[in-house]
């Protein structure tokens, strides 16, 4: 009997670790359009180094929860990037910090303080007039299901995206309480994604510009190293 169990938890395991890592749903605009490219280098650790096609830097993060009473609770986590590439004269520095404040019930919990990501941007070590922010928003049927949905936007070298989570993945109707991904969009339309889940993965629209790729993968960087709280095992 023995023998049997261990055989059958054997071939579970085997069978688990063949089956391919969830894949974010992506807008039908960009499943014809764009080929994955992957962004390499961005595993589980604090700091590394990352190349996405032609673009490549190196990046570094932390997070903190801090609790007082076990009640009230602060995450906060830093990071920061510097990237290199098309579009981009001599290199692009960020640094990231995020913020939430919670109210733990152990019953239920409140955010007083919804979560907040915000980078700034230099280069030459001179400030340059762009901005990345990312908020949680919790209303709706969203909040009513406890998903964790993001919305922000990124402005840099003129041009302006939106950015929203993404939950759907490929293939079910399964939706994550978690963002899987995220997509950006100008005038409501998608032009570009990243896929957070295992390796990250970039996407572009067809007719993305230098300009806009430059905007789109930089936002996609801060996105891919960061910490979501929501993801943390900090605390457990």
């Amino acid at each position: 009997m023995r023998i049997l169990t261990s055989l059958a938890a054997c071939l579970l395991t085997t069978a688990c670790s063949a089956l391919p890592a969830a894949q974010m749903r992506l807008p039908p605009a960009l499943v014809q359009q764009s080929a994955p490219i992957p962004i390499k280098g961005i595993g589980g650790g604090r700091q590394g180094q990352f190349v996405a096609d032609a673009w490549r830097g190196s990046y570094n993060r932390s997070e903190e929860r801090l609790a007082f009473f076990e009640t009230f609770v602060t995450n906060r986590g830093h990071s920061q990037f510097i990237i290199e590439g098309p579009g981009i004269s001599s290199s692009i520095e960020a640094k990231c910090r995020m913020r939430e404040r919670v109210l733990d019930l152990e019953i239920v919990e409140f955010t007083p303080g919804p979560m907040s990501y915000r980078c700034e941007f230099t280069a030459a070590a001179q400030a340059i007039p762009a901005r990345f922010e990312l908020q949680e928003v919790r209303s709706g049927l969203a909040g009513a299901l406890s998903r964790r949905e993001r919305r922000g936007e990124i402005a840099l070298g003129g041009e302006t995206v939106q950015i929203r989570s993404v939950h759907k993945l490929e293939g079910t109707p399964i939706e994550m309480a978690v963002p899987i991904g995220y997509v950006f969009e100008q005038n409501g339309f998608p032009v570009g994604a990243v896929e957070i889940n295992g390796s990250p993965r970039l996407f572009f629209a067809e007719a993305t510009n230098e300009n806009l790729s430059r905007t789109i993968v930089t936002g996609a960087i801060a996105l891919a190293i960061f910490w979501d709280p929501a993801n943390s095992a900090l605390g457990d």
